[in-house]
């Protein structure tokens, strides 16, 4: 009778049995150690993996709903938003809110719950609720895949110059000091630059780089104060951080957060039936959201510019952006 092909592995020695099954337990053994001394690296690898994910889900998520204010490289809009790809950020924010947890939690916390109650703030947009459990529309692992974005920002953000660190003055800062050396490179200018930004704000009772503003006193006899020009609430209110005056506005160059104004005189007559140029220009100012050009999201645009502009300014500065 034929022996099946198999029966080369038949062990018929007891000795050669037991040390087949101990080598086998050694063996075994061994692979363990390995993959034990290897699993730490392959966990790392694991985890960068899934928080590169994280970042690029993060960062759709921040195209798509914040860099109509936050800028799309996160240095902010002049007025509109802060940036927060900036050295200041990274390095003194949660200092001058008096913050006492992480900055990962502080961006969690700003965007689940936004800034509503902020109605003064500098800026000109209220940062919205995000969260879902507060009523916004993003999940809990949306808002942790934006949070990992922001801090993506960290490494290269640590490395700015003064000239290079977007930061805007904040007129809420406990500080309101420059997050610099003054022996920096820049320093000087940036502190002119906030120094100029705290004066336009109508900052007072703060001190920046050495330099101190008293709170000024009443004078009881001063008269209604001077209508501000165009100019100066075109860029007071942060239009110019989301308009540009200088390009014009057409199927091949489009403004990115906001329409641009360079030919609005030519555009403006031609975007609602029934309204000429003035009036249409006006509504804009004073209700933005009852007409939203073709390819922009409604809500960018403050709503409340009527409230900080009287009827005079607000018709000078609708003479001044058509160009009349």
């Amino acid at each position: 009778m034929r022996k099946p092909w198999y029966s080369i592995f038949y062990v018929k020695s007891p000795i050669a049995k037991i040390g087949i099954g101990i080598l086998s337990i050694l063996l075994g053994l061994a692979l363990l150690a390995f993959l034990g001394g290897v699993e730490e690296q392959r966990m790392e690898a694991q985890t960068a993996s899934w928080d590169g994910r994280s970042i690029e889900k993060g960062a759709d998520l921040y195209y798509s709903n914040c860099s109509s204010c936050h800028g799309f490289d996160g240095k902010g809009l002049p007025n509109v938003a802060p940036a927060l790809n900036s050295r200041y950020f990274f390095s003194q924010r949660t200092d001058d809110v008096g913050w006492a947890g992480t900055l990962q939690q502080y961006v969690e916390g700003t965007l689940h719950t936004g800034r509503p109650s902020k109605v003064s703030t500098q800026w000109a947009n209220v940062m919205p609720t995000w969260g879902t459990a507060v009523g916004g529309p993003l999940r809990a692992d949306q808002v942790d895949h934006l949070t990992n974005y922001v801090l993506n920002f960290e490494e290269d953000a640590l490395q700015q110059t003064p000239e290079e660190d977007p930061w805007q003055f904040f007129q809420d800062a406990l500080s309101k000091q420059l997050p610099y050396d003054p022996s920096e490179p820049g320093y000087a200018m940036k502190l002119e630059q906030a120094l100029a930004a705290a004066e336009a704000a109508g900052a007072v009772g703060y001190e920046i780089g050495g330099v101190a503003a008293e709170i000024p006193e009443e004078d009881a006899n001063a008269g209604p104060a001077e209508p501000r020009s165009p100019e100066d609430l075109f860029t007071a209110l942060a239009c110019s951080g989301c308009h540009n005056m200088d390009a014009p506005q057409d199927d091949s160059n489009k403004g990115p957060v906001g329409p641009n104004l360079g030919n609005l005189a030519e555009n403006a007559p031609n975007r609602v039936a029934g309204e000429d140029a003035d009036t249409y220009v006006h509504a804009s100012i004073v209700a933005p959201n009852d007409f939203i050009v073709p390819g922009y999201n409604p809500g960018i645009m403050p709503q409340d510019l009527s409230t900080k502009m009287t009827a005079e300014e607000i018709d000078s500065l609708v003479t001044w952006l058509l160009g009349e």
